[in-house]
C-alpha cells in the first residue's frame, strides 16, 4: 500500500534502554532520533542564573522551542515543575517555581510525560504540547510485550481450560532446563488461577460432552467474583472443532469481558500445551499492549499506525495479537541488516545487534529463516517469527564479581538509572568499560557523559574484587577482561545461528549494527575468523530503519496430519485455498490485488510415527519427495525408508515493495585527515594513540587505518588495528582484514581452546561439587 507523500514517514523502536527513530519528511528530508526509552532528554544544570533561570549542557534535537509546559526534574533534589520557555542557542531554561539553591552540576530530566513513541514524535516534527500533529504515518516496533513477561507486569488473567487439565502448564513438557541442577525451580505460570470447563472434544473433532449452558453460567459467576481482567481459553483438541472455545467466547463478551484469547484462533496446531501457553501469554499481555497503543493513537490522533511483528513485516494497529510482537525490534533490525546488505551487494550476513540490554544474532543465507514456536524467558509461544537468537549482553549489562570470577550480566542498568557514565548513580557496566578503555568519546554522545562517574564505579569494583580475593588486580585488565567475557559471549551465540546448524562464519560478512555494536565488531570477527563487516551508517538506528522498510505481509497456516500420498489430491487445493484467505486479510487492509504477491510455500513433513517436523520451502513443480530426502539426510545423515505425513502448511503473501537503487562502485579512494587523537587500550594492557573521526565529515572513497575512531550521530565504531575501513556510495562502512594468513588463524584457534578448556574446567568443578553435596557408598 503506497504512503501519502504529504504525510510524515515515522518509523520507531521502542528498546529497553534507547528509542530508535528516523522520520521522512513531506519533502523526503530523512531525521534520526536517538532519545532514552524512560521518555526524557537528559542534561546537566551549568549554572543556576537566578530563582528561576538555569544554564543547562544539553544536546536539543529540535531547532525551535517546543518545551512550554513540558516537565523538567532534578532528581537529586526532588524537584520538579514546569517548563516556561527554552533559549536553544544559550541553553537556558526558565520554569515556573522557585529553584532550589547548590544545583550546579545537577543532572535534569525533561519529559513531556507521553509514551516514548509520542514524546519522540514531538521531537522529531517539532510539534509542542498546544499544537496538533502534522499529518504522519508512524510504524512501530517495541519491547513493550517481552518486558512485561520477563518483569511479570501483565493483567490479572484467568486460564479456561477442559476439566482433568487444570495443572496443564504447571506439569509443562517435563524437560529440565539443566540437567545438573538437583533442586529444580520452575517459574510460575503468568496466570492468576485455573477454572476447569467441564466438556470433551474427540481427536477427531466430535463432541464428546457438549458445554452445557450452566456450566457456561457458573464459569461466569467465578469470574466476576474474581475481578478478572483477561481471559485465556485452551480446550482439549480445539484445533480440530473450536465450537466450545467460541461458545466461551462469545458468552464472555454479552457479559462485559473484553479482553478474551482462544487458543485456536491464535494457532491450529495439534498440541495442547503450547497453544495453551500462548493463549495464556496473549490473555496476559492484552490489555496492556492495548493500553499502549491506545496511548499512542490518542497521542498521534487521526494519524496511521502500524505495528512490526516478531515475522518482519507489518500489520494494521487494529489487526494484530499482542504475543506477535514479542520480537518486532529485533525483527525490525534483520530486516534493515537484510536491507542495507542488499545495497552494498552482499546477501550471505550475519547479523549482529547489540543494543543497551541484550545483543541479537541471526543468520542470513539469500533468504530470510523463520521459526513457528518463539521462546521469551521460559514460555513458548505460538508465533511466526524471524529466526533469532538473543542474549542478555549489551551496552548496559552490569559488570560484577561473584566471590569467583567476574561475570557481565544478564542484568541490565536499563534506561533509568542506565550506566555509570550517564550520570544518574548507576553500576559499571559495558558502556562505562569501553569508555575506560578509549573506545567511546565522552564529548560527542547523544546524553552526557561523565567519565568520572565510570571511573568511580570501577574502583567500587577493584575495592570489591579485592574483599573476595585478597589480590589486587590492574584497572586496564579487569577493563579488558570484562570486555573479552561480553566479547566471548557474543561469539558464541553467534556460533550457534551459524556453526551448530552447518555454516562457516567465515563464509559471511558480519553486519554489525545496534548502538554498541560497532564497538566490539572487529573483535569479535577475530574471533571467529570472519574477514569481512559492515556497518551501515544508520547502525545505532538500523531497527527503526527495517521497521521503515518491512512488507506488509500475512502467514496463514493449515494443520494437515494426514499420509503424504493421501493428502497429494488435495494439496494444490489447499494451498490456493491458504492464498485465497491471506490475500483476503491484505486486501481489507488497503492494497490492490497487482501489488499482492504469493511469497512463500513452508510444508512440515515427517515420517509417520515421528513427532519432530522437518520444514521445506516448495516452489511449484518441485517433487516434495525429493525436497525433504535432500533435507532429512543433511540434517541427520541418513536416509529412513519410511511413509511420509504432512503435519502443517503455512503459506506467505506478501505486498511489493519498491526497487531499491543499485551500488556504485567506482568511487575514488581517499585518506581523510583526523582532526583528534585518542589513546586506546588493548589487550595486556599495553597503550595506542588512534585517530578520531567524524563519519558525518566524509563522503564515498573514504579510507581509514586502524587504530581508530569513527563516530557518527547514533553509534560509535572502534577500528582495531589490523583492519581497514572505507566508505561505500549508500554511506555504508565496509571494515576488512588489513593482513590475512596463518597467524590469525592459529590465534583464534588457540582462543577457542582456551576457552574449550576453561569450560571443561568449570563443569568439571561444578561436577565435583554436586559429588561432594551427594551421600552416597560404595562397596569395592
Amino acid at each position: 500500500m503506497s504512503t501519502n507523500p504529504q504525510s510524515w514517514q515515522i518509523w520507531i523502536d521502542t528498546g529497553g534502554t534507547f528509542t530508535d527513530c528516523i522520520a521522512l519528511t513531506p519533502s523526503s528530508k530523512t531525521v534520526r532520533l536517538k532519545v532514552l526509552s524512560s521518555s526524557v532528554l537528559r542534561g546537566k544544570i551549568t549554572r543556576r542564573i537566578d530563582s528561576t533561570t538555569i544554564e543547562v549542557e544539553l544536546q536539543w534535537p529540535v531547532s525551535k522551542d517546543i518545551f512550554k509546559n513540558f516537565e523538567i526534574r532534578i532528581a537529586e533534589k526532588h524537584f520538579s515543575t514546569s517548563i516556561s520557555s527554552v533559549n536553544l542557542q544559550k541553553s537556558i531554561i526558565r520554569v515556573s517555581k522557585s529553584l532550589p539553591s547548590n544545583i550546579n552540576d545537577h543532572s535534569i530530566e525533561i519529559t513531556s510525560n507521553e509514551e516514548v513513541p509520542v514524546f519522540a514524535t514531538r521531537l522529531l516534527t517539532e510539534t509542542s504540547i498546544a499544537e496538533t500533529f502534522p499529518l504522519l504515518e508512524m510504524k512501530l516496533g517495541s519491547t513493550k510485550g517481552t518486558n512485561a513477561i520477563l518483569e511479570r507486569k501483565g493483567a490479572k488473567t484467568i486460564f479456561l481450560v477442559t476439566k482433568g487439565f487444570k495443572d496443564l502448564l504447571l506439569i509443562g513438557n517435563q524437560q529440565r532446563p539443566d540437567l545438573f541442577t538437583t533442586n529444580v525451580i520452575k517459574s510460575l505460570p503468568l496466570y492468576t488461577s485455573v477454572l476447569e470447563v467441564d466438556e470433551r472434544i474427540g481427536s477427531e473433532g466430535d463432541i464428546l460432552k457438549p458445554l452445557r449452558q450452566f456450566t457456561i453460567d457458573l464459569i461466569l459467576g467465578q469470574l466476576k467474583k474474581i475481578k478478572a481482567e483477561s481471559i485465556a481459553i485452551s480446550l482439549l483438541n480445539s484445533y480440530r472443532n473450536s465450537a466450545h472455545e467460541k461458545q466461551l467466547a462469545l458468552a464472555l463478551k454479552a457479559n462485559g469481558f473484553k479482553y478474551i484469547s482462544t487458543s485456536a484462533s491464535l494457532s491450529t496446531q495439534i498440541k495442547i500445551l503450547p497453544r495453551a501457553e500462548t493463549a495464556v501469554a496473549n490473555a496476559y499481555l492484552d490489555p496492556i499492549i492495548n493500553s499502549y497503543i491506545a496511548g499512542i493513537k490518542r497521542g498521534i490522533a487521526g494519524s496511521s499506525l502500524k505495528i512490526m511483528n516478531s515475522a518482519g513485516s507489518l500489520v494494521r494497529s487494529d489487526s494484530f495479537y499482542p504475543k506477535d510482537s514479542l520480537l518486532s525490534g529485533p525483527a525490525g533490525g534483520v530486516v534493515g541488516a537484510v536491507s542495507q546488505a542488499a545495497l552494498s551487494g552482499i546477501r550471505k550476513i550475519i547479523a549482529f545487534d547489540m543494543g543497551g540490554t541484550s545483543t541479537d544474532v541471526s543468520l542470513y543465507n539469500n533468504r530470510f529463516n523463520y521459526q513457528f514456536e518463539s521462546k521469551v524467558g521460559n514460555l513458548k509461544i505460538l508465533s511466526p517469527s524471524l529466526a533469532i537468537e538473543t542474549i542478555a549482553a549489551g551496552g548496559g549489562s552490569i559488570c560484577d564479581v561473584d566471590g569467583h570470577r567476574f561475570t557481565v550480566g544478564p542484568h541490565s542498568a536499563g534506561a533509568s538509572p542506565g550506566p555509570a557514565c550517564y550520570g544518574a548513580g548507576g553500576p559499571l557496566t559495558i558502556t562505562d568499560v569501553n569508555l575506560l578503555l578509549g573506545r567511546l568519546d565522552p564529548q560527542i554522545f547523544s546524553i552526557p557523559i561523565y567519565p568520572d562517574r565510570s571511573e568511580a564505579a570501577l574502583n567500587v569494583l577493584l575495592k570489591k574484587i579485592k574483599n573476595v580475593s585478597g589480590k589486587e588486580y590492574q584497572p586496564r585488565h579487569v577493563l579488558e577482561s570484562l570486555v573479552q567475557i561480553a566479547n566471548e559471549k557474543m561469539a558464541e551465540a553467534i556460533k550457534k545461528i551459524s556453526v551448530q546448524l552447518g555454516h562457516d562464519p567465515q563464509n559471511f560478512t558480519l553486519l554489525s549494527f545496534g548502538g554498541a555494536g560497532g564497538q566490539h565488531a572487529c573483535a569479535l570477527a577475530d574471533m571467529l575468523n570472519m574477514n569481512s563487516i559492515l556497518i551501515p551508517y544508520d547502525a545505532g538506528l538500523l531497527s527503526a530503519y527495517g521497521i521503515g522498510h518491512a512488507a506488509i505481509e500475512r502467514f496463514e497456516e493449515m494443520s494437515i496430519l494426514q499420509n503424504w500420498k493421501n493428502f497429494l489430491p488435495d494439496f494444490k487445493a489447499t494451498l490456493e485455498l491458504l492464498f485465497s484467505r491471506a490475500l483476503q486479510k491484505l486486501k481489507e487492509e488497503g492494497n490492490k490485488d497487482d501489488e499482492i504477491y504469493w511469497k512463500k510455500s513452508l510444508l512440515f513433513l515427517r515420517f509417520v510415527g515421528q513427532d519432530n517436523t522437518i520444514e521445506i520451502e516448495y516452489n511449484h513443480g518441485d517433487v516434495v519427495e525429493d525436497l525433504f530426502r535432500q533435507k532429512y539426510i543433511s540434517v541427520y545423515g541418513h536416509w529412513v525408508d519410511r511413509s511420509l505425513e504432512i503435519e502443517s502448511i503455512k503459506i506467505i503473501a506478501s505486498v511489493k515493495a519498491p526497487t531499491e537503487p543499485s551500488l556504485t562502485t567506482n568511487v575514488r579512494k581517499y585518506f581523510p585527515v583526523a582532526k583528534k587523537k585518542r589513546q586506546f587500550i588493548f589487550s595486556q594492557g599495553k597503550r595506542r594513540k588512534g585517530n578520531v573521526h567524524k563519519w558525518e565529515d566524509f563522503v564515498p572513497g573514504a579510507t581509514i587505518a586502524g587504530p581508530a575512531l569513527i563516530i557518527s550521530g547514533n553509534s560509535t565504531t572502534f577500528v582495531e588495528s589490523n583492519w581497514i575501513w572505507s566508505l561505500d556510495t549508500f554511506n555504508n562502512g565496509h571494515l576488512h582484514v588489513e593482513k590475512k594468513g596463518k597467524k590469525r588463524t592459529r590465534h583464534t584457534r588457540e582462543a577457542e581452546l582456551e576457552l574449550f578448556t576453561n569450560r571443561f574446567t568449570a563443569v568439571a568443578q561444578e561436577m565435583g561439587a554436586l559429588l561432594q553435596r551427594t551421600s552416597f557408598s560404595v562397596n569395592v
